[in-house]
């Protein structure tokens, strides 16, 4: 029997300045991103860079978001995340040209 569940994928947390794994399906279940939003915390712009991947480091063909910026203060409610799924065992990676200068949050559904 398959559940559904809605959880929060990413807690808020602070995108450091190079690529890393933000969350990481469980290997069982499938995950699908409802909401990622992105703050920048900072006086300046900043870019951010996300995408899935099955295993390792991001690339050009696994990139949905490429150094995109982020003005001073702003939130930025990610359409292209909206309704993405994370396949069992993938992850969501993101990082930043700024350490500790974007916060990250995503919400979705969990489905085992």
């Amino acid at each position: 029997m398959t559940t559904i569940t809605q959880v929060q994928l990413v807690a808020p947390q602070q995108l450091g300045n190079a690529d890393a794994s933000v969350y990481l399906a469980p290997t069982q279940a499938t995950a699908k991103v409802g909401r990622a939003v992105f703050c920048n915390t900072t006086a300046s712009a900043v870019t951010i860079t996300a995408g899935i991947t099955t295993g390792g480091a991001l690339t050009a063909a696994t990139t949905v978001i490429a150094a995109r910026s982020i003005a001073a203060g702003e939130s930025y409610v990610s359409p292209e995340l909206s309704g993405a799924v994370i396949p069992a065992g993938s992850s969501l990676r993101a990082y930043a040209n700024a350490a500790a200068s974007i916060t990250l949050m995503a919400s979705g559904l969990l489905i085992q």
